[in-house]
């Protein structure tokens, strides 16, 4: 009898085992859900072709929305232009008063602008400020012919810093993001995220540059920012502690911005790409930032 009973039992536990073993599946694709859902809650979605929020410390993505696929990124990828100089001046291979001539190639650049003249030169520190803040393309090519000595070698020279980066779905063939007939820059939002992380943890001092809302050149121009999130002009669009980072357009990107802001202790960065405007490509950037703080906060006081 005892023996029956036992043999009962073991079969009853390992019909159970054999239950579990099914359900483990399903019950894996619940909690992922779950969390997706729970991720999902920082904002819901974005209007945008794809987003990103991150910490910055650490480069953990807090939210994810068409993250993975490469798009045209515009001006943003200029913030690989920033890493290569700023890299090169770290390294004393440059520094900020080297006269940086302009060639023609570089005066002609479209898009945003300052006035350079061919054949002239300017200082280093000058051209990085009109990039950085003003998104001035013609600056950008000077800076990567300065760098490099033509805008091919300088495109090498982004895809090498990209693939030592890990940043495995971007491509350079320029310093700007303008688009051309041979190709555009492409990242996916997840790398450019990474890419504002790097520039961040390598070089924190930009902050002080872009959270600028102009500056004034040594030759006398003065160079709005970009960032409409950092000018006194546009108080609806602020975000406390947002310093950053840089904006990007053009008709295949549509309107995109990594923004970044530091509340206490806490830095995140947010990736906007394709917005259908100007206004919702910042009003997206309050809204991925403004629920990651509070979320942030809230994980803290539990």
């Amino acid at each position: 009898m005892r023996r029956g009973t036992l043999l009962l039992l073991l079969l009853v536990v390992a019909a159970g085992y054999a239950c579990w073993s099914d359900m483990r599946p399903a019950v894996a694709d619940l909690v992922n859900r779950r969390a997706e859902t729970v991720l999902g809650k920082i904002t819901g979605s974005v209007e945008a072709r794809a987003a990103v929020l991150l910490d910055s410390e650490t480069g953990e993505v807090l939210y994810a929305q068409n993250a993975d696929t490469p798009y045209p990124v515009a001006s943003m990828s200029k913030m690989m232009t920033e890493y290569l100089l700023l890299e090169a001046i770290r390294e004393k291979r440059v520094a900020w008063d080297d006269e940086v001539p302009v060639s023609a190639n570089a005066a002609g650049a479209g898009g945003a602008r300052v006035q350079l003249e061919p054949g002239r030169a300017y200082p280093l520190r000058d051209l990085y400020e009109a990039m950085a803040v003003g998104s001035a393309n013609n600056a950008a090519v000077a800076i990567g012919e300065y760098l490099a000595g033509s805008t091919s070698a300088f495109a090498r020279q982004m895809n090498k810093k990209a693939a030592e980066l890990g940043l495995a779905s971007s491509s350079f063939v320029n310093a700007t993001g303008l688009d051309y007939d041979y190709g555009q820059n492409e990242m996916s939002a997840r790398d450019v995220g990474m890419l504002a992380h790097y520039l961040l943890r390598d070089f924190p001092e930009i902050v002080e540059l872009t959270a600028e809302p102009f500056v004034q050149l040594s030759f006398g121009e003065r160079v709005d920012n970009t960032n409409l999130m950092v000018r006194t002009d546009h108080d609806e669009m602020n975000v406390p502690g947002l310093d950053g980072l840089k904006t990007g357009f053009t008709d295949k990107a549509g309107y995109c911005f990594t923004g970044t802001a530091r509340q206490g202790d806490k830095r995140l960065i947010s990736v906007v790409m394709g917005a259908a405007n100007e206004v919702v490509r910042f009003t997206e950037t309050k809204k991925l930032l403004e629920r990651g703080f509070d979320i942030a906060y809230s994980a803290e006081k539990r």
